[in-house]
């Protein structure tokens, strides 16, 4: 028995030395192409495309909306099939569209592409979660993502730093290349996953089809609850910057500082902080702590306005690395507890569905809550959000009282 114990110790890790590598360096690549264009996306939407930013607004949250709505489909093909050929075939779709932005000449084609993009980079990364979570073991599995999230930090990053380096000279012309080099990405990592080889079969969704997931009102709760700790995406991404131009006197070239603050700490902390979420039960806990660190972010915004320059711009970053630590700890815990979650029949398409969360709070409801609730209603919008957020904090407790809420 302790002989072939050990044999399949041995298997388990030439398997992490022949796969991992493999994804990483995928991940690294989809990655950069993604950061090539993501900070750069809205100024050739309204420079290039000659779209309001109302327009642009509008398009990106129907194209959300769009992309939770496909979400069923997408999971019928990952439990069918798995997940590595959806994960194939997701890259080229993906490509396509990204050459598509090229041929943006008006609002209806500019939803037609963000729509496509919409679904794609919501299916990608629970499609990577599924195939690498397969072949890791439990006790291995929050380190491997640790890691995977290290690399796309990395990957957005390098992406980033290169757009910023081709848009120097300013000319519209200076897009095209990026957006190419997006699409090329995208096409080269379809190809790695395609000869890549391949140890399973897809998963059979005969026990747990797509249908019973729907009426799974455990993994509706967990989705709704994963969105609302998600929140410290439109936080930072949408209201963080709103704020500090509108209702503070800190120089508008710090908000490009606090969010270098943002993902230095993310790349030096997602790996060390693994542990904290590595079972069910500490999962829970970072879920805990995520929402009562977003609350307390919420209420260090209200207090930024009224105080001097010097003063705000530390409320600011203080409340910037609260964000950070928070969104290290949700997006540590939602791997953990999604994947032991999961019914085993149903493991990719559980999911994607799950990763719909992700989208509802950064795409369709996240910026018009931000906008038309918190930033419309000011310091009392802050503190209504960071209410809400410390009374989701104790939603975890409540699951570990569960007789499965621990997990296994």
């Amino acid at each position: 028995m302790g002989t072939s114990t050990t044999l399949d110790r041995r298997r388990t890790d030439r398997g992490h030395r022949q796969y991992l590598p493999l994804v990483q360096g995928a991940t690294l690549i989809e990655w950069t192409g993604t950061g090539l264009f993501l900070a750069v996306s809205t100024i050739y939407f309204v420079k290039v495309a000659h779209l309001s930013t109302s327009a642009v607004g509008t398009g990106l949250t129907i194209g959300g909306a769009v992309a939770v709505a496909t979400a069923v489909p997408v999971a019928r093909l990952a439990g069918r099939f798995g997940p590595k050929p959806v994960l194939i075939g997701v890259m080229l779709l993906r490509a396509l569209a990204t050459v598509g932005y090229l041929w943006v000449d008006g609002w209806w084609s500019f939803l037609l592409v963000v729509a496509v993009v919409a679904v794609t980079e919501q299916s990608s990364p629970p499609l990577v979660q599924a195939y690498v979570g397969a072949r890791t073991p439990q006790n291995l599995r929050a380190k491997v993502m640790a890691v995977q999230r290290t690399v796309v930090n990395l990957g957005i990053s390098l992406g980033g730093l290169i757009a910023g380096v081709a848009l120097g000279s300013g000319a519209p012309g200076a897009f095209r290349p990026l957006l190419i080099g997006g699409a090329l990405a995208y096409v080269l990592v379809a190809a790695v996953y395609a000869t890549a080889r391949s140890e399973e079969v897809g998963e059979t969704v005969r026990s747990t089809g797509v249908a019973a997931l729907l009426k799974d009102r455990r993994l509706l709760g967990f989705t709704a609850y994963n969105a609302l700790v998600s929140l410290w995406m439109p936080v930072l991404n949408v209201a963080f910057p709103l704020w500090l131009v509108t209702e503070t006197d800190v120089p508008e070239r710090y908000v490009g500082i606090l969010y270098a603050v943002n993902t230095v700490l993310c790349i030096a902390l997602q790996y060390p902080l693994n542990r904290c979420y590595g079972t069910p039960r500490r999962a829970w806990l970072s879920y805990a702590a995520a929402a009562l660190l977003l609350g307390g972010g919420a209420l260090a915004f209200a207090a930024a306005p009224g105080l001097a320059v010097r003063e705000a711009l530390l409320v600011l970053a203080a409340a910037v690395v609260l964000l950070t630590f928070a969104e290290l700890l949700q997006v540590g815990a939602s791997w953990t507890l999604s994947f032991d979650l999961a019914p085993e029949g149903a493991r990719s398409a559980y999911l994607v569905l799950f990763n719909t969360s992700r989208t509802v709070a950064n795409r369709v409801a996240g910026p018009v809550l931000m906008t038309g609730v918190v930033l419309a209603l000011g310091t009392a919008g802050w503190i209504a959000l960071a209410l809400v957020l410390l009374l989701g904090a104790l939603v975890p407790f409540v699951m570990l009282r569960e007789p499965h809420g621990t997990g296994h």
